[in-house]
């Protein structure tokens, strides 16, 4: 009886790696749909983004959305910091430049 049971149990070895097969290929499969998905989100424009249909909510949109939007306030944030810097830089030089000139005004007062 153990003879007979060997093949059987060799078929179903070999059919449950076949399957365990198969189900790797299909999450490599719909792993590579999913970056496909995203890298064609990529390359739509922010309006054809936000006119897709909302009705039926997709994550990969939602997603692709808020990774534009972080992108966009870094670079209005690096604007910001950037302006911030010159107004302070032209401070400095008004400062200076106000005490060149109230010198010289001193300058000027000592000698009439």
């Amino acid at each position: 009886m153990a003879n007979s049971d060997a093949p059987l149990t060799s078929k179903i070895q070999s059919w449950l790696r076949a399957r365990k097969a198969k189900n790797e290929q299909f999450r490599r499969d719909v792993q590579a749909m999913n970056v496909d998905g995203v890298r064609q989100l990529a390359d739509v424009s922010d309006i054809e983004l936000i006119a897709t249909d909302t009705s039926i909510p997709s994550a990969r949109n939602q997603m692709e959305m808020q990774r534009r939007l972080k992108v966009a306030i870094e670079a209005l944030t690096a604007e910001t910091i950037l302006g911030r810097k010159a107004a302070n830089r032209a401070a400095v030089m008004i400062v200076g430049l106000t005490a060149v000139l109230v010198a010289l005004t001193v300058v000027l007062a000592v000698r009439s």
